[in-house]
């Protein structure tokens, strides 16, 4: 019984390794699904604005996006974020209309589904020339998504 089992084990051991193989290059094949927001920082009030995106994996734009939606929203106000649906249009570009109708900091975010991914972008957008005093920074628990760059644009703020 004792040689059975000393048998068994270099069996059980080489059918995992050849089932690690096997995963580890399905895992090596997906590449991250990368979203660039493309919307302006700065807009004036009640001026019609594209919210835009461009999505891809790896070299490859992605034109079969699940879906793209833009949570727009006041700083301090993230309760009553509007959420704007876009729509396809060329080369990995996802865009929606929109317009700010007050001064003030707002926070865009692109919820992005594709091809089993999420990613969720955010940028501030800077309507008219809003009183500094107004503006509430963002806490919100997302906010790591935003772009170091973009934060340190705005800290004036």
């Amino acid at each position: 019984m004792k040689k059975l089992a000393w048998l068994s084990l270099p069996m059980l051991l080489l059918a995992a390794c050849g089932s690690n193989d096997d995963s580890a290059g399905a895992g090596d094949s997906t590449e991250i699904v990368e979203v660039e927001i493309t919307t302006p920082q700065e807009v004036e009030v009640a001026e019609e604005v594209t919210l835009s995106v461009t999505v891809t994996q790896g070299s490859e734009t992605v034109e079969d996006a699940d879906e793209v939606v833009y949570e727009v929203w006041q700083s301090g106000d993230r309760d009553n974020s509007e959420m704007i649906e876009a729509e396809h249009t060329e080369d990995g570009i996802y865009e929606a209309e929109t317009v700010f109708e007050e001064e003030g900091l707002y926070y865009m975010q692109a919820h992005t589904t594709a091809r089993r991914l999420h990613v969720m972008p955010k940028q501030e957008i800077t309507v008219g020339d809003p009183d500094p005093a107004s503006i509430v920074p963002d806490d919100s628990d997302d906010s790591e998504g935003m772009n170091k760059m973009d934060m340190d644009e705005h800290s004036g703020h």
